[in-house]
């Protein structure tokens, strides 16, 4: 009889092979761990942000791209928020753009008023009333209507133009009311900064927003930011100006903002003003400071138009409120 094989005993090598391969993977395993918890802040921040604005995109490609934007547009805003402690920001809804379409919906580059009068500057003695007047918040005395979003599209100017309008029209005893920046937008043959082709092209007055409302803003392929003219709805006019006047608001010597002015015109209602606003993504309240910009901030980085609707001055200085 031959001699017969001897019999293995799984039961025993099985845990101990069971064992090593737990070694192995743990082995393995190990740095990749330590990577995705390295980078989880930041995709915990990217998936928060896509829930919360309901982020979609059209192919894994894009989520990438979008992803890389966020990832430094989130860097920067909270460069931003460590070096202006009076100021809040946070990602915004913007957060995932390049920075060119970021400066396309700014809306554009130093303005120019063709059909607006040039005010002559204010007098000492007007500087002096307005400097003893005190802090002025045209928001608090009821003349200026909550914001509204421009979206995507790249229209500041008529925004501003049309919360301006709404403000001068309150201030000479009428209602405050919503007037159609979607006709400034629409029907003005000249939408240059700030509206001011309304003024010659549109004398007969501007619609009620209600009557020529707003067109849908957050359409991503930019279609829905202007349209063809509603006469029909245009012809509802119904707050009318008699011009417009405008400044540049350099002092002595071509010195941008000149602050003495800005707080006399502020007298007579917000204004329509132009800004450098590369450095206001992901704003959320507060004082800016000087500090922010790293000096980038002048009238060679004008991008952008608000409005101005207070100044609070403090330590010589005016504190805008826009």
């Amino acid at each position: 009889a031959g001699v017969a094989p001897p019999r293995v005993r799984l039961q025993s090598i099985l845990p101990r092979m069971f064992w090593m391969v737990l070694l192995l993977q743990a082995l393995l395993l190990g740095p990749s761990l330590r990577f995705a918890q390295a980078a989880s802040p930041l995709e915990r921040q990217w998936s928060e942000w896509q829930r919360q604005h309901g982020a979609r995109y059209r192919s894994a490609e894009e989520a990438r791209e979008r992803r890389h934007h966020f990832q430094r547009n989130s860097a920067t805003i909270a460069a931003l928020d460590a070096n202006s402690p009076r100021a809040r920001f946070a990602p915004d809804q913007f957060a995932d753009r390049s920075p060119e379409e970021l400066l396309a919906m700014r809306g554009g580059s130093e303005p120019v008023f063709p059909d607006a009068e040039i005010q002559p500057r204010f007098t000492d003695e007007a500087v002096q009333a307005a400097a003893a007047a005190g802090p002025i918040d045209w928001v608090e005395k009821g003349a200026v209507n909550k914001p509204i979003s421009q979206g995507r599209c790249g229209t500041c100017a008529q925004f501003s133009a049309t919360a301006n309008i709404e403000a001068q029209w309150q201030l000479h005893g009428h209602p405050l009311v919503y007037l159609s920046t979607q006709e400034m937008i629409d029907c003005s043959s000249y939408t240059g900064p700030y509206g001011m082709g309304w003024v010659a092209d549109l004398r007969k007055g501007l619609a009620l927003a209600s009557d020529y409302p707003l067109a849908n803003h957050s359409d991503p392929t930019l279609r829905g930011c202007r349209s063809p003219c509603n006469k029909t709805a245009a012809s509802k006019s119904f707050a009318h100006i008699d011009g417009a006047t405008c400044t540049t608001g350099r002092g002595p010597g071509g010195a941008n903002a000149d602050e003495a002015q800005v707080l006399a015109w502020l007298q007579h209602g917000p204004l329509s003003i132009s800004i450098a606003a590369g450095h206001l993504n992901g704003y959320k309240g507060g004082i800016m400071t000087g500090n922010l910009t790293n000096g980038t901030c002048s009238d060679q980085h004008v991008d952008h138009a608000v409005l101005l609707v207070g100044c609070k001055p403090t330590h010589a200085r005016c504190v805008a409120l826009m």
